[in-house]
C-alpha cells in the first residue's frame, strides 16, 4: 500500500478559479473599489501623524494565522500494481491530489483477482475514506462491495471497467472499451490492411470486462470488414512471461497468422518479443493497446505497427475532481443554490454518469511523444 499526502498550497491561478472549487474566497472588493474611485487623491500624512500611527501598529495584537484545512482521504483500489499501465493513471490523480489538498492511498491485489480485490475493498470501507475510486477486476465479485460502501455513506467512482450493476457506483470515466476495441480494429483493417484480407490471432485476458468488452469491439470491426479472419484468441494473464510463450506457440501452431492485436500494452510486447525471437519481424502486423514504455520501443524499431492509447492521466485526474466535488457539495450546491445544506445529500448527485475519454493511436511517425521517459 502506498500513501500519499499533500500540503495545500495557493497559486495565484488557484486563487482566480477558486470560486469553482467553493474553497477560496476574495475579500477584496471594498479595498480595490476605495482606491479606483475616480477622482481620488491621496493626501500623505504629517510625519508626527505617520509616527504615531507606527507605534500603534506595533502595539496591536498579532492575528494567528488561520488554520489550514484538513485534508481528504481517499482510496484507489486496483491490482496489477507492477504493470507500466500504472504510469498514467497516477500522474492524474496525483496531480489532482496537489491541487485540492486530498491524501490518496491505493490498494490492491498483484494479479487479476476479483475475489481478492473485494476483501480489500470491504478493508477499505472499513477505514471510512471519503471517496473511493477503483477498477474492478471482476464485474460481478465487486457489486457487493461497492453496494456497501455506498450503504455506508462512501462515495464509488469506477474508471476503466465497470461493475454489472451501476446502481452502486457515482460514475463510470474511460475510455468506453467497446467503442475502443471497435475503433482499434478500425484502424487495422483501414489503415494497416488497407482492405488486404488477414488471418489474426487476438491476444486477451479472459473473463476481465474490459477486455472482453475490447475484444466483442474488435470482433465487430473485423466481422464489418469482411477480411479479417480470427484464427485464435489466447490468454497472456498480463504477464511477461506467459505472453511470449502463448503467442510463440499460437504461431507455430498456425504459421499463417499474419496479425496479432493485443487489448492491452503486456500483449503487444509479448507478441513483439515472440515473433523477433522467431525471426519473422515484417512479415506480421502487431497492434497494441495503452502505451507502456517497454512496448513503445517496439513501434520505434518497426517490430510493431501501432498502439491504441487510453487518456488514463486525463481519466484518473477527472475522476478525482469529480470526488472532490461531490464529496464538498459544491456542484450540488451550484445546481440547486436554493437547497437548504441538509437537503444536498437527498438532491440528484451532480457527477456524470458516464465520461468517455476516448482513444488515440502512437504510430512510428508520433512514438517518441509517448514516451513517459526519452529513450536512450
Amino acid at each position: 500500500m502506498k500513501k500519499m499526502s499533500t500540503k495545500r498550497v495557493f497559486s495565484r491561478r488557484e486563487v482566480l478559479r477558486g470560486s469553482l472549487y467553493g474553497s477560496l474566497g476574495l475579500a477584496a472588493g471594498g479595498f480595490l473599489g476605495a482606491a479606483c474611485t475616480p477622482g481620488a487623491t491621496a493626501t500623505p500624512a504629517p510625519a508626527t501623524e505617520a509616527a504615531m500611527a507606527t507605534e500603534a501598529a506595533k502595539e496591536e495584537p498579532t492575528q494567528a494565522p488561520a488554520a489550514q484545512e484538513q485534508p481528504l482521504e481517499f482510496v484507489i483500489v486496483g491490482g496489477v500494481w507492477n504493470i507500466g499501465w500504472w504510469i498514467d493513471p497516477r500522474m492524474g490523480w496525483t496531480a489532482a491530489a496537489k491541487e485540492l489538498n486530498i491524501n490518496i492511498t491505493e490498494v490492491g491485489p498483484v494479479d487479476f483477482n476479483g475475489a481478492d480485490q473485494a476483501t480489500m475493498m470491504e478493508q477499505t470501507i472499513a477505514t471510512k475514506p471519503d471517496a473511493i475510486i477503483m477498477t474492478p477486476l471482476d464485474p460481478d465479485q465487486l457489486v457487493d462491495p461497492c453496494r456497501k460502501a455506498t450503504e455506508a455513506g462512501i462515495p464509488v467512482m469506477i474508471f476503466n471497467s465497470d461493475i454489472r450493476d451501476p446502481r452502486w457506483r457515482l460514475g463510470l470515466i474511460g475510455m468506453q472499451n467497446f467503442n475502443g476495441g471497435y475503433l482499434q480494429g478500425k484502424y487495422v483493417t483501414d489503415t494497416l490492411l488497407k482492405g488486404e484480407k488477414a488471418k489474426a490471432l487476438i491476444m486477451t485476458i479472459p473473463g476481465v470486462e474490459n477486455h472482453e468488452s475490447r475484444k466483442a469491439g474488435l470482433l465487430k470491426a473485423f466481422e464489418e470488414s469482411g477480411n479479417v479472419e480470427v484464427v485464435e484468441i489466447v490468454n497472456d494473464q498480463a504477464d511477461y512471461t506467459v505472453g511470449p510463450q502463448v503467442a510463440t506457440a499460437a504461431l507455430q501452431a498456425n504459421p499463417d497468422i499474419n496479425l496479432i492485436v493485443a487489448t492491452d500494452a503486456t500483449g503487444g510486447e509479448s507478441a513483439s518479443r515472440a515473433v523477433t525471437e522467431m525471426g519473422r519481424v515484417g512479415e506480421i502486423l502487431i497492434m497494441g493497446m495503452d502505451r507502456d514504455d517497454s512496448m513503445l520501443k517496439f513501434i520505434k524499431d518497426g517490430t510493431m505497427a501501432a498502439t491504441a492509447v487510453q487518456r488514463n492521466a486525463l481519466e484518473l485526474y477527472l475522476a478525482t475532481v469529480y470526488m472532490y466535488n461531490h464529496v464538498k457539495g459544491n456542484w450540488v450546491r451550484n445546481a440547486f443554490p436554493s437547497a437548504p445544506d441538509d437537503a444536498l445529500l437527498s438532491l440528484p448527485a451532480q457527477v456524470p454518469p458516464l465520461t468517455d475519454t476516448g482513444v488515440m493511436f502512437c504510430t512510428p511517425e508520433n512514438v517518441d511523444l509517448f514516451f513517459h521517459e526519452k529513450p536512450a
